[in-house]
């Protein structure tokens, strides 16, 4: 077979003690420190989604009730990017209310007197 007595190095210095060793073990223990960070990192975020998504509605997240005023009538009603426009007629003169399909909220009023 090969005689493998020629490869030994000439000098009996551990390779355990070089700085080229230890440079690659202290890469190697740092990396390893990271994908664990990452990976506690990770189930805490799901973690946490699973656990926010039954938090309690707030006054904005609740869709408004949109009531019209005695004696009005609609007249009017056009549906435009999340925005459903009424024209309406009062006792007072005719209205023009935009509200917002998802909250119910009132956006904007235009009021035009008799």
């Amino acid at each position: 077979m090969s005689d493998l007595s020629g490869t030994a190095p000439a000098n009996d210095i551990d390779p355990r003690t070089t700085a080229s060793y230890r440079a690659a073990r202290a890469l190697v223990i740092i990396l390893g420190v990271l994908i664990v960070l990452a990976l506690l990192a990770l189930i805490v975020g799901f973690v946490w989604r699973l656990t926010n998504r039954n938090r309690p509605q707030t006054v904005t997240d609740v869709p408004q009730i949109f009531q019209l005023k005695e004696g009005a009538k609609i007249t009017d009603m056009k549906t435009d990017a999340g925005h459903v426009i009424l024209r309406v007629k009062t006792d007072q003169g005719e209205e023009i209310e935009i509200i917002d399909d998802a909250s119910g909220r009132v956006v904007s009023r235009v009021i035009a007197p008799k």
